[in-house]
């Protein structure tokens, strides 16, 4: 647990990125890539895309190129790519022997493969219980190069994949759903309303896809972070409910009884991992890191470690940004919604205090997205007993 049971908990950084990277899909694919190059040389560049159908996003996620990637931070709705669209409601897969047929298209993915050199394709929707999850695409600098037995080949590959994302992501889920569960029957009842966990998992996603580049993630990291951001703070289920449900400031020993959460939340997904058998989920260490440091502060005056500037996990740095922002943003029954504007200025004025500058100035170039995800999940309207709060929510730091 956190230091104010007597043990510490202290993020790996042993490892090869940031966030605890096992072996990664990515590192898979790469696999996958080469056992295919073996045979079909001129393969290029195979990647994956995944499809939320909540939002009918398609979103770059992993890949293997020969050289660099031209497709990554990238995503699109299915609905305005109807050539992609036709491919998942047909659940077949395409060929176009000569990507000349693109030239003069208006989409960025289109202009980005043209300018990378890529002359022929092959793309196939993934599928999971005749469910769409994804798509498969491959390139080859090869005019008319997938033909047989390459794209008999392919499609094979393709289910296996298919299934290893699927089984991933309902472990995920099946992940999610007991703890969601448990909040449930131990009476859970905060301000963390699904929409308040839809946005800041929305608004994670954009800080960590703003700061990809300089931090290095993956596509796949950055999914992770907006997969795993909804349970950041599932360790309030410990937190009594007089504590929790308050209608006001908490004294400085309810403070103390609260700062306990977000050990008892790490405590809790080890045993979840552990019981549902999901220890082949990649990235808990990431999931950890979120859940036990998203209440550090980057000047090291946070809880429950401690912990100051980079020693703090990235993705628990993105994390404790978005949840602020949210907590700012929103009605609670001890205050009022702010406007955007004071509580980006929150953001601003608390940098390199509370928050990772580098996070901050991420928010402050997406205000208008932000806005956005804010309108898309919107709460129905409720009575705050009181008219303001300085700080940003219940178990703050600030």
């Amino acid at each position: 647990m956190g230091a104010a049971d007597g043990r510490h908990y202290t993020p790996n950084r042993h490892t090869s990125r940031e966030d605890g990277m096992e072996s990664s899909f990515g590192e898979r694919m790469q696999h996958v890539h080469a056992t295919l190059r073996q045979r079909f040389d001129k393969l290029s560049r195979v990647a994956i895309a995944i499809y939320d159908p909540h939002t009918d996003r398609l979103k770059t996620f992993a890949h293997s190129t020969e050289g660099s990637s031209p497709l990554v931070q990238y995503e699109v709705k299915l609905s305005e790519v109807p050539s992609l669209r036709y491919l998942a409601e047909h659940k077949q897969p395409r060929v176009l022997d000569s990507l000349d047929s693109l030239l003069g298209s208006s989409s960025e993915h289109s202009r980005k493969l043209l300018e990378a050199g890529y002359a022929s394709s092959y793309t196939e929707p993934l599928l999971f219980n005749s469910k769409l999850f994804g798509f498969l695409f491959c390139d080859a600098m090869e005019p008319g190069y997938f033909k047989e037995p390459i794209r008999s080949e392919l499609s094979a590959y393709a289910q296996v994949l298919s299934a290893i994302i699927a089984v991933e992501f309902f472990s995920i889920q099946t992940l999610g759903g007991a703890l969601t569960t448990a909040r449930e029957f131990s009476r859970y009842r905060d301000e963390e309303t699904a929409n308040h966990l839809h946005r800041m998992s929305a608004y994670s996603r954009l800080i960590a896809r703003s700061v990809a580049t300089s931090h290095s993630l993956s596509d796949e990291e950055v999914e992770f972070i907006y997969l795993f951001s909804e349970l950041h703070d599932i360790g309030k289920i410990a937190v009594p409910d007089a504590i929790l449900l308050k209608p006001g400031k908490l004294t400085p020993e309810e403070f103390e009884i609260m700062k306990i959460h977000p050990g008892k939340g790490r405590e809790m997904i080890a045993l979840m991992i552990s019981e549902f058998g999901l220890d082949g989920i990649h990235h808990t260490d990431m999931l950890t890191h979120i859940i036990a440091c998203h209440h550090e502060r980057f000047d090291g005056t946070g809880y429950p470690e401690g912990l100051a500037g980079e020693a703090i996990p990235l993705a628990a740095r993105i994390v404790a940004v978005a949840d602020v922002f949210d907590a700012l943003t929103s009605e609670r029954p001890y205050k009022q919604a702010w406007p955007f504007d004071r509580a980006f200025a929150y953001l601003e004025e608390h940098a390199s205090s509370q928050f990772d500058p580098v996070c901050v100035e991420a928010a402050l170039r997406n205000k208008e997205a932000f806005r956005t995800i804010h309108q898309q999940y919107q709460e129905p309207a409720t009575s705050p007993v009181g008219s303001d709060l300085s700080g940003p929510g219940r178990g703050s730091s600030h």
